[in-house]
């Protein structure tokens, strides 16, 4: 087997992967991707979840995007959600976690802080990079914080 594994493998792959030609993926399919809104956030205190939103087999070219929802009682109600939306349009998704963001848009400031108990901790650095995309203007504050709102 390890002969397999050391000698074939690295041969045939290639081999094959010439004869397949790339993936190709529907124009649809691409622009469902591009127009996906990066951010939904709501105004005041609310759960939010970065996650990752692909074509099917094209991981990498994930886009990072955030949802929040202050009438969640769980992260996990706001990924499902995510997900119910990026199924209608043919996309996939992975949750890489959670927290909560304050947003006051009178004062122009987002917080992100704190942990999903089921998804984890998101990456609030991440998180602030993409919502510094959305709201260019907004001052955007990154830190640790508890699980309390």
């Amino acid at each position: 087997m390890d002969i397999t594994r050391n000698l074939l493998l690295p041969t045939w792959r290639p081999l094959l992967r010439a004869i397949r030609g790339p993936r190709s993926y529907s124009d649809s399919a691409v622009a469902s991707l591009l127009k996906f809104p990066s951010v939904t956030l709501e105004e005041g205190k609310s759960k939010y979840v970065l996650s990752h939103v692909y074509i099917h087999g094209m991981m990498g070219q994930a886009r990072q995007v955030i949802r929040s929802c202050p009438r969640a009682k769980y992260h996990l109600n706001i990924y499902e959600t995510l997900k119910k939306e990026a199924n209608k349009l043919g996309l996939c998704t992975q949750g890489l976690g959670g927290g909560y963001i304050e947003y006051d848009p009178q004062k122009k400031y987002i917080k992100v802080y704190g942990k999903s108990g089921v998804l984890g901790k998101a990456d609030h650095k991440k998180s602030q990079a993409i919502l510094h995309k959305a709201y260019p203007d907004v001052k955007i504050d990154a830190e640790r914080g508890s699980m309390k709102p």
